[in-house]
């Protein structure tokens, strides 16, 4: 995967992808790369008040997003990482929304990159007022 990366006026580096694969195995690859990039991340992103470790799924945008930010889900690490599907389809929003989650949290269950860290990892769907414990 070629990654570029972009820092922002507010003081973050966002590090991006596009993932144009269309089969659903290739597809779930791409989220477990996606998330293993953004865990060689953690030890810098880690701080006294980090709490989460955020997997956003936006559908209308087809965009994963994976950040560590506070109790408050306010104040985002320096690294964030976010990977574009141009090809993923499905059924229906909600649909993708709940693979993507399963994905994730069967990722979550072997990753020893993660389980390194005392994080609590969520799911959202575009939106942080509500998480989704995984």
């Amino acid at each position: 995967m070629n990654w570029t990366t972009e820092n922002t006026k507010g003081n973050h580096t966002i590090h991006s992808t596009v993932c144009s694969e269309s089969s659903e195995r290739a597809i779930q690859a791409a989220v477990d790369a996606c998330s293993e990039h953004a865990f060689t991340f953690l030890k810098d992103n880690i701080e006294d008040n980090s709490m989460y470790c955020l997997f956003d799924w936006n559908s209308a945008q087809a965009q994963l997003t994976i950040s560590v930010t506070d109790d408050t889900k306010q104040q985002d690490a320096n690294h964030i990482v976010k990977m574009t599907f141009t090809e993923f389809e499905s059924e229906s929003a909600e649909e993708q929304e709940d693979t993507v989650k399963y994905w994730v949290k069967d990722m979550l269950t072997t990753s020893l990159a993660f389980l390194k860290f005392s994080l609590v990892a969520g799911f959202t769907r575009g939106s942080r007022k509500q998480v989704e414990l995984l």
